[in-house]
C-alpha cells in the first residue's frame, strides 16, 4: 500500500484518549500492517463490512465486528466505512495474546447504540459496558488470571521512570528474576516484548504532554524519544497511520485527552481537553 493511498483518504471523526485506552469513532481508516500492546475492538457502525488482512499471504476478509488480542499483526481496510475502534491495554482488560474473535451479529447493534456518546466520562462508561458485552464471546477468549504481580509492578516502573528508559537488566533485578525468565514472563503476561511495551508507554506519555500544551518536539523529548520524527515513526509502527492523520491542525479528527476515569471527580473527566 502506498503512502499516497493513505493521504488521499483523510481520517475523520472523534478520538478520545484515556490512560490505557483509546476510543475512536469515524471513517477513513486504512492502515499499514501493524501490531500493538493493546487489544483492539473493531466494529462497523453501518451495514457494510470493513476488511482485515491478518497476513500478506492471504486476501483481506470482511467483518462487521472483530476483537483482536495483543500482538496480532493486521491491516485494517475501512476507508469508506464508519468505524468504532476501541483499544485497551492488558492491564485493564485481559484477552489472551494473539486471540482473534469475530463479534456475533446480535451484539453489533447494541455496541453501536452504546457508542453514541460525546463526553469523556460518558465515553469511558460506554467503553466499560462494551468491553463487558463482548467479554467471553467466542472460544478464543478465555478466563485469564490477573497479571503476575511482578510484571504489574514492572509496568508501573516503566511508566514512572519516563523519560528515562529502564533496561531489561534493571527491570529483571527489581522483579527478582533472571533476564531470560523476566523477558519470557513479561511477553507471556502482556503479549508483547518489554521493549515494545516501553515504546507504547512513551507514546502514551507524549499524548498527554500534548494535552498540556507541549509542542510535538517538546512532547517527544519529555517522553523519551530522540526527536519528533522518532515519535512519528513509532506511532505509525503501532497504529499503521501517521500521527498527523489524527493530531495537528490539518487533521480532520477532534481529539480529546481525558485524564480521569469514572469514579474520579474532575472537570477534565466530564469535558476532556481538546487538542487539534
Amino acid at each position: 500500500m502506498s503512502m499516497k493511498g493513505l493521504e488521499d483518504h483523510k481520517v475523520q471523526g472523534e478520538l478520545f484518549v484515556f490512560p490505557g485506552r483509546v476510543f475512536f469513532r469515524g471513517r477513513g481508516l486504512h492502515t499499514e500492517y501493524h501490531s500493538h500492546h493493546a487489544s483492539s475492538l473493531l466494529l462497523s457502525m453501518e451495514d457494510q463490512p470493513f476488511r482485515v488482512a491478518l497476513s500478506e499471504k492471504e486476501e483481506p476478509a470482511p467483518y462487521r465486528g472483530l476483537l483482536l488480542g495483543p500482538g496480532v499483526r493486521h491491516q485494517l481496510l475501512a476507508r469508506t466505512i464508519d468505524m468504532l475502534v476501541i483499544q485497551v491495554v492488558p492491564e485493564m482488560y485481559r484477552i489472551g495474546p494473539g486471540s482473534i474473535c469475530e463479534i456475533a451479529g446480535p451484539q453489533i447493534a447494541r455496541i453501536a447504540r452504546l457508542a453514541a456518546v460525546r463526553k469523556c466520562r460518558e465515553v469511558s462508561r460506554a467503553t466499560d459496558k462494551i468491553l463487558a458485552l463482548v467479554e467471553g464471546q467466542g472460544e478464543t477468549i478465555e478466563e485469564h488470571p490477573p497479571l503476575d504481580a511482578r510484571i504489574e509492578k514492572s509496568l508501573q516502573q516503566i511508566q514512572e521512570a519516563l523519560p528515562e528508559i529502564l533496561s531489561v537488566m534493571e527491570l529483571s533485578i527489581m522483579a527478582g528474576l533472571s533476564e531470560h525468565r523476566f523477558m519470557h514472563l513479561f511477553k507471556k503476561e502482556v503479549g508483547i516484548p518489554v521493549r515494545r511495551y516501553a515504546l507504547w508507554a512513551r507514546m502514551q506519555k507524549a499524548a498527554f504532554l500534548l494535552q498540556d500544551g507541549r509542542s510535538l518536539t517538546e512532547a517527544a523529548h519529555e517522553a523519551g524519544f530522540s526527536d519528533s520524527a522518532h515519535m512519528s515513526r513509532s506511532f505509525k509502527e503501532f497504529f499503521g497511520i501517521s500521527p498527523s492523520s489524527v493530531l495537528g491542525e490539518k487533521a480532520a479528527v477532534m481529539s480529546w485527552f481525558c485524564s480521569e476515569l469514572p469514579g474520579k471527580k474532575s472537570q477534565s473527566a466530564e469535558t476532556g481537553e481538546h487538542f487539534k
